[in-house]
């Protein structure tokens, strides 16, 4: 999630601190998706106050397989000065996730997160820090949690609410829709690699949901770019409120849809949860 391309009505989370957690377990849900379910580290019971919509998480990926990876300790305040101050060979990866669900068993609060599993089209390879530690996650790994809050808030809007996502963001989607009161009219519109990626998404209010499947048009375009071209198709409301999120030149073209469409600034919230990365042009065949 790249902060530094996201609207700034983000509700945030007081008194939160980073907390070391464990894998509970994990699992290949679909071709784009894994899911892992991380809980108590066996030492403290997991502080977590859910508040529903795209709430995120920083995380904190040991680099090192072994149970004595470094994490980082204490407060919000100051936890990146703490970060940088540990040594480069133990320091963890950061990344950003949307809580997909969580719940609480016999052991405490447990919090699903699904990562997505990219693969550059030159070379096959999965792509990302994450993707690679969540395909090799086993039960008892440890890694470090912060609460972020949510970025999703369309209170004010009294029309019709537009929320559009490539893969990256559909876990926080569904999120989202779960926590939608039951008299909101929402269009979904749901960019995903695979047909198999699609997955029932659960919602008191009225929702239209639209996926979009990219290996049926040009499994190399651009993430966004099919949502994008039906959005385009969309009469968005003034009255109303735009989401959107995923890859960095969508949302910001997803934005200046919604702009354009006259719709005010406060009635748009976007994030950009990734770019992708360089590569080398894909030979044509």
């Amino acid at each position: 999630m790249a902060e530094a391309l996201a609207s700034e009505k983000a509700v945030r989370p007081t008194d939160v601190s980073v907390q070391h957690l464990r894998v509970v377990r994990s699992e290949r849900i679909s071709s784009s998706f894994v899911r892992v379910t991380i809980g108590d580290d066996g030492e403290s019971a997991v502080d977590f106050t859910p508040v529903g919509y795209d709430q995120w998480l920083r995380l904190f990926l040991p680099t090192v397989e072994c149970d004595s990876a470094e994490l980082p300790h204490g407060d919000a305040e100051g936890w990146y000065s703490r970060w940088l101050n540990m040594p480069e060979d133990t320091r963890p990866c950061i990344r950003n996730y949307t809580v997909r669900d969580a719940r609480v068993t016999a052991l405490g609060w447990e919090i699903d997160v699904d990562f997505v599993v990219h693969r550059s089209p030159v070379s096959g390879e999965v792509e990302g820090v994450a993707a690679n530690w969540a395909l090799k996650a086993q039960p008892g790994d440890p890694l470090g949690m912060l609460d972020q809050g949510r970025i999703f808030a369309p209170e004010d809007a009294t029309g019709q609410v537009v929320i559009t996502s490539d893969e990256s963001g559909l876990p926080g989607v569904e999120g989202i829709l779960r926590s939608l009161a039951p008299d909101t009219h929402a269009i979904v519109v749901l960019e995903v690699p695979h047909a198999d990626d699609i997955r029932p998404l659960e919602s008191a209010a009225t929702v239209d949901i639209e996926w979009v499947i990219r290996e049926h048009s040009d499994a190399h375009s651009l993430a966004g770019t099919l949502a994008l071209a039906r959005l385009h198709q969309l009469s968005l409301d003034v009255r109303g409120y735009v989401y959107a999120v995923g890859e960095a030149s969508f949302v910001l073209a997803a934005r200046k849809r919604a702009q354009l469409a006259g719709l005010p600034k406060k009635a748009i919230d976007f994030c950009a949860y990734w770019r992708p990365a360089r590569r080398e042009k894909v030979a044509s065949v």
